[in-house]
């Protein structure tokens, strides 16, 4: 649930910290400009209640509430795209408009998704992987799919990557990680019943979890090593098609690959060719562009 939210919800406040709800969000974005001393002083308070306040709502004290109150509001007050992620073509739309807005929301999708990356955070979840012997990942629905070619492309440089599309089976497979292991969930609302049954089986295990998930806090952030945030512009429901949240975790996961490539590039891709090589020697195909062959023009450059 976003900060804002949460302090519009007032669940389980005393009279004095609604109060300080509704300034909180009365300010917004100058904020900024309060320390917790002048913050009392100002809501006629005191700093420990301020701070009080701030670890009720799960953060380490005031500066680290204003810290992530403050990126919050800078992000949803962004202006959205030309294009409704929603919505983005419309009954009565000619083919070639739809099309046309469908490629304008790619790349809206990916601006936004690569303003939400941190180069620490990638850092850490390149770490994790490269500790782990087994990377598992957990997600339903259609992000299993987006999560098997993540998948075929570790396998092709040596990493091992297991993937479960059977529910039932899931949380017994995270009973039987090891700190050894890393888990990625991928869960949009991070509220998924499930997918925070298996980040508390992890936890609990010591296992890192890299979390894919939207923007803000969530039940799932709580669990999570690390957090690569999706784009989070798009409603659960009431879209067209998913396209924005989808599109979104396609990226990520490739960035991850990337990132992990990265490492050690040269014997990633040795792997990647030899695998190949191995495996698709029998795909054949008369264009050259597709066979990866050198025109003669090439060849004499």
């Amino acid at each position: 649930m976003l900060i804002t939210e949460r302090l519009r919800l007032k669940d389980i406040m005393s009279k004095t910290e609604e109060e300080l709800a509704d300034f909180f969000l009365r300010e917004g974005e100058n904020l900024k400009k309060y320390s917790s001393r002048s913050l009392a002083e100002a809501t006629y308070t005191s700093p420990a209640t301020i701070v009080r306040m701030c670890k009720r709502l799960g953060f380490a004290g005031f500066d680290d509430f204003k810290e992530q109150f403050l990126a919050e509001i800078r992000y949803l007050d962004q202006q959205p795209g030309a294009v409704d992620v929603n919505f983005p073509f419309a009954k009565g739309d000619s083919l070639m408009k739809a099309a046309n807005r469908m490629a304008q929301l790619y790349e809206e999708v990916t601006r936004d998704t690569l303003s939400l990356l941190q180069n620490d955070v990638l850092q850490k979840a390149v770490r994790i992987l490269r500790a782990s012997e087994n990377v598992c990942i957990y997600s339903m629905g259609t992000a299993i799919n987006q999560a098997e070619c993540f998948r075929e492309k570790m396998l092709k440089i040596g990493k091992r990557v297991t993937i479960s599309s059977n529910l039932n089976y899931q949380l017994y497979e995270a009973g039987c990680l090891s700190v050894k292991d890393a888990a990625v969930i991928i869960s949009y609302s991070g509220e998924t019943r499930k997918m925070l049954q298996i980040a508390a089986e992890c936890k609990k295990r010591h296992v890192p979890v890299i979390a894919i998930t939207s923007f803000g806090e969530n039940s799932l952030t709580r669990y999570a090593t690390c957090k690569l945030t999706q784009s989070t512009r798009e409603s659960m429901f009431q879209n067209l098609g998913d396209f924005s949240s989808h599109l979104s975790v396609s990226l990520l996961l490739d960035i991850l690959y990337s990132a992990y490539f990265l490492q050690d590039y040269e014997r990633h891709y040795q792997n990647k060719q030899d695998k190949t090589r191995m495996l698709e020697k029998f795909r054949k195909s008369s264009n050259s562009v597709i066979m990866g062959e050198e025109t003669e023009e090439k060849k004499e450059l």
